[in-house]
């Protein structure tokens, strides 16, 4: 077999005679001499040691027995340390164990470029591909993935070859799926410049009109970990992306809390067919509390529980024949709250010819709130069970600030399905740190933020000189937070 043009102009000649072989679909350089055959009266070639391999995006990559050469021939430096990142990219690898096997069973041929192009963008902030070869370089995933294709136009390939195995993908997150989990829904938008088919103008939570594409999270409340999302076109609502997303999720006998958005008769004719249990926010202006409601007098709440120091006032009504109930809380603090903003925006639009009042008594529904739900239990465990939510707003931040700058540049849905699937990765190894924040209850102390900065600055040294590379100093109180996440840096790779 002939060996492509592109391949051979990386042989390394400065290391003497070499030949490149093509074994298994991949090039192998190796060394090459001669001795005379006095037989047959003429050299015989005699084949010697592999000195490496060259892959067309990262040409010539020496193996121990190149570098040595390398080293003799004084190509590269003998003594020279070779400083690496570690610290972080080993701490969110030991406190997510779980990850890397899933991901090599369901990607067994990619799972390595995954995990570092994940762990990459988490660590780094890289949002685009051209970034990520000097990073993955500077970092000690290149020692344990040293033959990982990492060009601009690699990566670019196979972002966009990832984002084309979308069965893969969903059963990968559908195994994070469990049955029976309580399950929290929520919708953010990704704001982009694409062209390609999941752009589309829709309106954002503010009711303006973009481009963009909307990313629906599903995440569970027990483990808390996002476990699944569906993208959908930017002109898609979210109570129309919803049971599809709980369908593709492979959903079962689990409870759903949606945020608000999400109700409507379809889904939940939808949700009761599937046997779910829910926990629905109700509009404003929903039909299903009775206007007269507001205005009577306060005898018409069963009772009231506190919430971080507040008062909270609560109803709870059957609603039609199918098990449904109607939960309505009042929150008068919020109340409060509310009506000094309502009173703000009024004075800023107020219209002197016309003598617009100032009156709130046109919004009897200020600091009420209600959720329809089958769940049959006390009005204080549904409002816990939607309040008690962890704070996904973090999640969306790190979403928008990584995907939107990736995703303006996509050009294909393959592109953009693969950056979301990275950007998923980085999340779960993004959870694993804030949960072990939380069971070693040092979230007070310590952001995963803070975390991530402190570990950066620990490094993996190789002084060249033939000795085990071992790990820089780490200070005092370093060590110390990370023995309380149980984390081990100094164990042996």
């Amino acid at each position: 077999m002939s060996i492509p043009e592109n391949i051979k102009k990386h042989r390394p000649k400065q290391l003497g005679a070499s030949e490149v072989r093509c074994i298994g679909g991949k090039y192998y350089v190796y060394l090459v001499s001669s001795r005379w055959d006095p037989e047959k009266g003429r050299p015989q070639k005699i084949t010697g040691k592999s000195i490496g391999k060259i892959t067309e995006a990262d040409g010539f990559i020496p193996n121990a027995a190149g570098l040595k050469l390398m080293q003799g021939k004084r190509l590269v430096p003998t003594a020279a340390p070779v400083v690496k990142g570690y610290g972080a990219y080993e701490m969110l690898q030991q406190l997510s164990p779980g990850l890397a096997p899933a991901l090599r069973q369901h990607f067994p041929d990619i799972f390595r470029e995954i995990r570092a192009v994940a762990l990459i963008r988490l660590v780094d902030g890289v949002s685009s591909t051209r970034m990520v070869q000097p990073m993955f370089l500077a970092s000690s995933l290149s020692d344990a993935c040293d033959d990982i294709a990492v060009s601009e136009e690699s990566v670019r390939h196979f972002v966009a070859r990832l984002g084309s195995m979308q069965g893969r993908l969903d059963s990968f997150m559908r195994d994070m799926v469990m049955p029976g989990a309580t399950l929290l829904f929520d919708g953010t938008t990704i704001f982009t410049r694409s062209s390609d088919s999941l752009a589309a103008k829709g309106y954002n939570p503010d009711h303006r009109l973009n481009t963009q594409a909307r990313i629906l999270y599903v995440f569970d409340k027990g483990s808390h970990r996002p476990v699944f999302y569906r993208i959908f076109q930017g002109s898609v609502v979210d109570k129309t992306a919803f049971m599809e997303t709980i369908q593709s999720a492979g959903c079962t006998d689990c409870i759903i809390i949606a945020d608000k958005g999400f109700y409507s008769k379809q889904n939940l004719s939808a949700l009761m067919q599937a046997g779910m249990k829910y926990i629905l926010p109700l509009r404003e202006d929903t039909t299903l509390v009775a206007p007269v409601f507001y205005e009577q007098p306060d005898d018409k709440w069963d009772g009231v529980f506190t919430y971080n120091k507040r008062a909270i006032w609560y109803c709870k009504r059957p609603s039609g024949n199918k098990g449904n109930f109607i939960y309505t809380f009042r929150d008068d603090s919020r109340r409060a709250e509310l009506v000094g903003h309502y009173v703000e925006r009024a004075e800023q639009n107020y219209d002197e010819a016309r003598r617009v009042p100032l009156d709130v008594r046109g919004e009897p529904r200020i600091g009420y709130f209600s959720f329809c739900s089958n769940l049959d239990v006390t009005a204080k465990e549904i409002y816990m069970g939607y309040k008690e939510r962890w704070d996904i707003e973090q999640c969306f931040d790190y979403l928008k600030n990584s995907v939107s700058t990736s995703a303006s540049h996509a050009r294909t849905d393959e592109y953009f399905r693969g950056w979301a699937f990275l950007n998923h990765m980085s999340l779960l190894y993004y959870y694993g740190l804030v949960n072990a924040l939380h069971k070693a209850g040092l979230e007070s102390s310590f952001s995963a933020e803070d975390v991530l900065k402190l570990t950066k600055n620990i490094y993996l040294v190789d002084t060249g000189d033939g000795k085990e590379k071992r790990v820089s100093a780490i200070q005092k109180k370093t060590i110390e937070l990370l023995e309380g996440l149980g984390v081990d840096l100094l164990r042996k790779n």
